[in-house]
């Protein structure tokens, strides 16, 4: 979605705004028209925020439309048949609202923000795109140009070109590495009406659930979305499940993509987590936290502050409803490529051979402790986490009583869940750089695996 407008106001939205004892009385569920809403009332601003969301997401893409779920939400602005992009642009932005799109593998999003009194209007605008968008075949050419161009210059970025290879490589396998919004190959494919159907598939068949938070009085949105919309809920609408194979990497591999003049060398261990991996989510966030989550972190001590191989490094473990991911993301000098990899795997096999000491436990708790509130700091942010927590079935409770269950987790907890996901014996060793760098791969340790050589282009 390109309508992203400068809000002239700043809002802030802490767990700590809401009065009585306990946020979750704050949270009211509703029901319009059979659409479940979870409603937060916040009197402080003459602002208002949504979030609409769609149980289904770019698993939905047949083969040979692969990207069509995410251009359909993201191009909704490009014209109706009474409107051009740039009359829909001008219309949000004289009204200082923003609306936007996203689109994950499992569902997707409409967001909607703006002022209290202008919902009546901003929201019908965003109804009537949903009902009304055409996709003019010029606009939608231009728009894929332009998309299609900015993938062909991830060259001159080698961090996002190695954020978006190293997602599809090591997920290699599975029904989530192709990329949700396609590739370039996959433009030529997306038409009006196959756009139009797609988003009417969203519309008329997938189950919907809509977040908001502002004044009282923005509940009349319930007569726009009934009206304008056309948001009905049934017992028939999809909630998009799919069952997949397990696996998991029985041994290490390295793959290395050479990217011409590359003056330094993008690094990405990590792998993917299956279903039943993915369970315990503070237990992940003191893991990866522990291992990269900060200066203090033991990455960061063992690979930048003791030897000088990066200015930064971190790891992270991220889940959804039916998988996860995780990753250590780094760089380094072309002539320090095997140096760094030797000392992650040596620090990721000292956390599971000599374990964590209560203090650096301590300090990881108190780090996390410290950050959680802050990431709820704006309407957004909040209204993101509920919905995340519907989505994957965990209760409110779980974001409530964050620092709390870290408590319960001691030092041997972490160590073992560091070893069960980032161990290196099960990893893909993601590596892009100069092909100057070759022969010094092939110096590596054999139990890092084989080397696999793969052309960039093919992931763009």
């Amino acid at each position: 979605m390109k309508l992203k407008i400068i809000t002239l106001i700043f809002l802030t939205f802490s767990l700590k705004s809401f009065a009585g004892p306990k946020v979750e009385d704050s949270i009211k569920r509703l029901n319009w028209n059979g659409v479940d809403v979870v409603f937060i009332e916040d009197n402080r601003f003459p602002t208002y925020d949504i979030l609409v969301y769609f149980a289904d997401g770019a698993l939905s893409d047949e083969i040979g439309d692969k990207g069509l779920s995410a251009h359909a939400f993201n191009l909704l602005d490009a014209g109706t048949a009474k409107l051009t992009q740039k009359e829909i642009m001008d219309q949000f932005e004289f009204f200082g609202a923003e609306f936007n799109a996203e689109v994950t593998h499992e569902y997707s999003t409409l967001s909607l923000s703006g002022l209290s009194k202008d919902l009546p209007t901003t929201l019908a605008q965003a109804c009537s795109l949903m009902q009304e968008a055409s996709y003019p075949s010029d606009v939608l050419k231009l728009e894929l140009d332009k998309e299609r161009s900015e993938l062909q210059s991830y060259i001159s970025s080698p961090q996002a070109l190695s954020d978006r290879i190293f997602r599809e490589v090591s997920m290699t396998g599975t029904p989530y590495s192709y990329p949700a919004t396609g590739k370039v190959q996959d433009f030529s494919k997306y038409t009006p009406e196959k756009l139009r159907n797609k988003l009417d598939y969203f519309l008329a068949k997938v189950k919907k659930r809509i977040y908001l938070t502002g004044p009282k009085n923005i509940l009349i949105a319930e007569k726009i979305f009934a009206d304008k919309c056309k948001f009905k809920g049934q017992s028939s609408d999809i909630v998009r499940s799919i069952n997949y194979k397990k696996t998991k990497k029985d041994k290490t591999e390295i793959v290395f993509i050479p990217l011409p003049d590359a003056n330094q060398v993008q690094v990405r261990v990590g792998r993917f987590m299956n279903f039943d991996e993915i369970n315990d989510r503070p237990l992940d966030v003191l893991a990866s936290e522990f291992l990269g989550g900060g200066f203090t972190s033991r990455l960061m001590r063992e690979v930048r502050v003791k030897r000088g191989l990066t200015y930064s490094i971190g790891s992270y473990i991220s889940s959804q409803k039916q998988y996860g991911r995780s990753g250590i993301s780094t760089f380094t000098k072309n002539e320090t490529i095997n140096k760094l990899i030797e000392v992650i795997d040596e620090t990721v096999s000292k956390v599971q051979n000599k374990g964590i000491t209560e203090d650096e436990l301590d300090k990881a708790k108190s780090s996390i402790t410290g950050a959680h509130p802050f990431k709820f700091e704006n309407n957004r942010a909040f209204l993101s986490q509920l919905l995340y927590l519907d989505h994957v079935q965990k209760p409110y409770a779980e974001l409530f009583n964050f620092n709390e269950e870290l408590t319960k987790y001691k030092a041997e907890d972490i160590a073992k869940r560091i070893h069960e996901v980032y161990g290196t014996e099960f990893q893909t060793i993601f590596i892009l750089g100069d092909k100057s760098i070759a022969p010094m791969l092939k110096k590596l340790n054999p139990k890092f695996g084989k080397i696999k050589v793969l052309d960039f282009k093919k992931f763009i």
